[in-house]
């Protein structure tokens, strides 16, 4: 293997733009590969190992630290290549700094709530996800008709329930009309949802 595909540990965590700890975790999960000499890393074999061994469920993480540091790792390993091999002693676990927690995590919820955005839009997009306000305004419209036939009932009708004695047959009338008005509020409402998957 060439020179510069071995790496220490402090080399390969900073550039797989991990801290120190992990490294030690990848090499107690046998997620590395190391040289025949055992003191170094094989960067290329590593990476190849760690791809095929990810968790698929953080594939999105893996692909925004891999976006992050972009082009910067060719040029690190060059730069980093000739550290002394003192950095392959044993290291101690490195306390996360807590600016980089909070930038990971702002950045980790700013592209959740993108993702979760994309996921509207398509919804909306598709016709399975209708904006609140216009659903709100098209339910108070066809509440409002419905409104209005029923207090038109009465005076519709008054004159055909005063003409019948049998009281089997207003029931029938009145049931016929309350039903009437709650056909047409269902269509209504059906037309809303047409118009607005459009």
């Amino acid at each position: 293997m060439s020179g510069a595909n071995e790496v220490t540990a402090k080399q390969l965590a900073h550039i797989l733009g991990v801290g120190p700890s992990y490294i030690t975790q990848l090499k107690g999960e046998g997620r590395l590969v190391r040289t025949t000499d055992g003191k170094r890393y094989l960067l290329a074999e590593s990476r190849r190992l760690l791809a095929e061994t990810a968790d698929p469920a953080k594939a999105g993480v893996a692909a925004r630290h891999a976006a992050a540091r972009g082009a910067a790792v060719a040029l690190e390993t060059s730069s980093t290549a000739s550290e002394p091999d003192d950095a392959e002693a044993p290291l101690a676990p490195a306390q996360d700094d807590p600016l980089a927690k909070r930038r990971a995590l702002a950045q980790a919820q700013a592209e959740e709530a993108r993702a979760r955005k994309l996921l509207r839009d398509e919804a909306v997009e598709l016709g399975q996800l209708l904006p609140v306000d216009e659903v709100r305004s098209a339910i108070a419209d066809a509440v409002t008709a419905m409104r209005a036939d029923l207090d038109n009932l009465p005076a519709i009708l008054a004159p055909q329930l005063a003409a019948e004695q049998d009281e089997d047959r207003v029931r029938v009338i009145l049931r016929d009309a309350i039903e009437h008005i709650e056909r047409e509020f269902a269509r209504k409402a059906a037309a809303i949802a047409k118009e607005e998957t459009r």
